[in-house]
């Protein structure tokens, strides 16, 4: 079957309104998946600071090695927050406040300063002492604290 140029135009106008709504899906999709992403990446950070805190607390077997991995954890998920944040979209469940997009720059520098803090804990963790570990698990910690204080809506 031979369309000629009147099927190939009709083809074209076919694949630029089929692109043209996938382009809108996936903005939907981005505003509606954004707040659910958010929270899992921040739950991934608070369940990882929460198991350092119970191997130190606890002193539980695997120690500094297991310290390094969480560590690590919360350095790779930390450089996901700025871009997870990039869809200003709200909603009644979320704690993010507005203060995230209208300090932008100071948000982005935030999640870099979690970025640091966990590598440079991750690191101190491969050495093994306990004191030093300690020292850099309260700068994670910080680290989280000065963001959230400023950024998220408190506990309620």
């Amino acid at each position: 079957m031979n369309m000629g140029s009147d099927g190939s135009r009709v083809g074209w106008v076919v694949a630029l309104v089929l692109t043209a709504a996938a382009g809108v899906v996936l903005a939907q999709g981005a505003e509606e998946g954004a707040p659910a992403y958010r929270e899992k990446i921040m739950s991934v950070n608070g369940a990882s600071m929460g198991a350092i805190n119970d191997v130190l607390k606890f002193k539980l077997p695997g120690g500094a090695e297991h310290i390094v991995v969480h560590a690590e954890t919360i350095h790779r998920e930390s450089e996901l927050i700025a871009g997870a944040f990039q869809t200003e979209v709200l909603t009644e469940e979320s704690r993010a406040l507005p203060t995230i997009w209208q300090q932008w720059d100071e948000f982005v520098a935030a999640a870099d300063n979690l970025s640091q803090a966990s590598a440079k804990l991750a690191e101190v963790a491969k050495g093994g002492d306990q004191g030093a570990i300690m020292a850099e698990v309260k700068v994670v910690g910080q680290a989280c604290s000065n963001c959230h204080n400023t950024f998220r809506k408190p506990n309620e």
